[in-house]
């Protein structure tokens, strides 16, 4: 299928670009996105966030460890199950994902205002459709928001 081959590879080459964005010595990516998806979906238990982000429950127990470590998030009590703990985002979490989405959001609309004629308006048109792209590609990895 040709047009998704080269939807594919736009993508690819946007994401690229937008993780270029980070500051240097900033986050790995796997910890921006693990952020973003505290932030989406709220809590989560650690089986189940390295299952989201398909990696092992040790590895994500480290990385949950140094964003602790960093406070950008923290281990709390599952809200019914007080013997499990879930990991949150903590206000500093929530701050720098907010900014980071507010420097790529800034940068874009850069490159939007660059366009050619036409294809800012065409590109933004397409947000429900790349929303509703997004949400289908979330679902079908979705895992309980909760151990």
């Amino acid at each position: 299928m040709p047009a998704a081959t080269d939807f594919s590879a736009a993508l690819e080459d946007l994401l690229s670009w937008a993780r270029r964005l980070a500051p240097p010595g900033d986050l790995s990516l796997a910890a921006t996105t693990l952020l973003a998806r505290l932030a989406r979906d709220g809590g989560s238990g650690v089986s189940a966030l390295a299952a989201a982000e398909g990696v092992s429950q040790p590895a994500m127990s480290q990385m949950v460890a140094r964003l602790e470590r960093d406070g950008l998030v923290a281990r709390t009590a599952h809200p019914q199950d007080g013997r499990a703990l879930v990991v949150v985002l903590t206000d500093a979490g929530r701050e720098l994902v907010g900014a980071r989405r507010a420097a790529r959001a800034a940068a874009l609309a850069d490159l939007l205002q660059a366009a050619p004629p036409g294809d800012a308006e065409l590109l933004l048109s397409a947000t429900p459709a790349l929303a509703r792209l997004a949400q289908a590609a979330l679902a079908r990895r979705a895992v309980p928001a909760h151990p």
